[in-house]
């Protein structure tokens, strides 16, 4: 299916960071943290990796590119999410510059690698009747309702 990232999705994701969990293939998880993200498009999502990040995940990738993440302050949203996808992890090229230059500028991470993920699946994480909801067959204006019904909080990005 789908995955269309509403604004207020790719506000709370570039600005709060997300635990990402990979999986080896008999399910052994681990997770780091992605202290740089960047909404790439609607259905992708990139990840500025120091080199020590990367080292950890990468055999991991190889055996296994499926990606989960959530974002990292959840106590700070009413709304999380939980994002499924695929992994590639990127050590040179266009996205791999653009992303690595925006994070020294930004948030000073040298890059080693960006973890590009390419979402196919988008749940509510939030508690209640909702927990576990599947999201990503909504066409994107009824997820974009879907979302403004429940929730008003967007942090804003630090100039």
């Amino acid at each position: 299916m789908a995955v269309n990232l509403t604004d207020r999705m790719k506000a709370w994701i570039e600005t709060m960071g997300c635990y990402l969990c990979v999986a080896t293939r008999e399910g052994v998880p681990l997770v780091t943290l992605g202290r740089y993200a960047r909404a790439t498009a609607d259905d992708e999502v990139a990840f500025a990796l120091a080199e020590d990040e990367a080292r950890l995940i990468e055999p991991v990738l190889v055996q296994n590119p499926r990606v989960a993440f959530g974002v990292s302050r959840q106590g700070g949203i009413r709304a999380a999410y939980q994002f499924k996808g695929t992994g590639e992890l990127l050590r040179s090229g266009e996205v791999f510059d653009a992303i690595a230059a925006r994070a020294k500028e930004e948030r000073g991470i040298d890059a080693g690698a960006v973890l590009l993920v390419r979402l196919s699946e988008l749940y509510c994480t939030k508690p209640g009747y909702e927990a576990g909801l599947r999201l990503d067959g909504m066409p994107p204006d009824d997820l974009v309702a879907w979302e403004s019904r429940r929730w008003k909080d967007v942090p804003r990005k630090k100039a």
